[in-house]
């Protein structure tokens, strides 16, 4: 077996994909152990699609760790070119390298999800996969993303379960990030 280390622009100028016909559109990334939620916004904030993909079998005892990690970058590769079939031209993911501790519960299952929820790779695949596609890729803090009054509040008005919420809030904190960087 050899192992071979090449420069990321290297490997993006020879493998990355046509960049498509973009709309203007952002998405945002909430990244958990057990689900991926993506919900994609316009430059005005209005939501134009939400969508969900689960894998909460991998959080079980005894599940195979290699199965776990395909299944999770998987639903990540899905759901990129899901984004790129309807027009987003950025992608905004929660800095998970900013989040340094895991805060463990007093529940057994959830304690389960989160040791066994590899965050690292999944962010480093999610925005390798993103720059391979043509996108412009965003890393916001995800600081009053979960729990916050702006969150409860989009929960309440939006219909929103907390994931998609929390979706809806990284994509508004990327436009955000954006539009004061122009």
């Amino acid at each position: 077996m050899i192992h071979l280390q090449i420069p990321l622009w290297l490997y993006l100028k020879h493998f990355s994909s046509p960049k498509p016909v973009g709309y203007g559109l952002f998405a945002g990334f909430d990244l958990n152990s057990d689900r991926l939620n993506v919900v994609v916004v316009s430059e005005d904030g209005e939501i134009i699609a939400n969508k969900t993909w689960r894998y909460s079998d991998v959080t079980r005892p005894g599940f195979p760790k290699g199965k776990a990690r395909a299944l999770r970058l998987n639903a990540l590769s899905q759901a990129l070119n899901f984004l790129s079939r309807i027009g987003v031209d950025y992608v905004i993911f929660e800095d998970l390298f900013l989040v340094k501790k895991r805060k463990f519960t007093r529940s057994k299952s959830g304690n389960r999800k989160v040791s066994r929820f590899a965050k690292k790779q999944l962010l480093t695949h999610g925005v390798i996969k993103a720059l391979r596609l043509c996108f412009n890729v965003v890393l916001v803090n995800p600081k009053g993303t979960t729990n916050s009054e702006d969150h409860d509040k989009v929960m309440r008005e939006k219909g929103f379960d907390r994931h998609t919420a929390s979706a809806y809030l990284i994509a508004l904190k990327g436009l955000e990030v954006i539009k004061n960087n122009e």
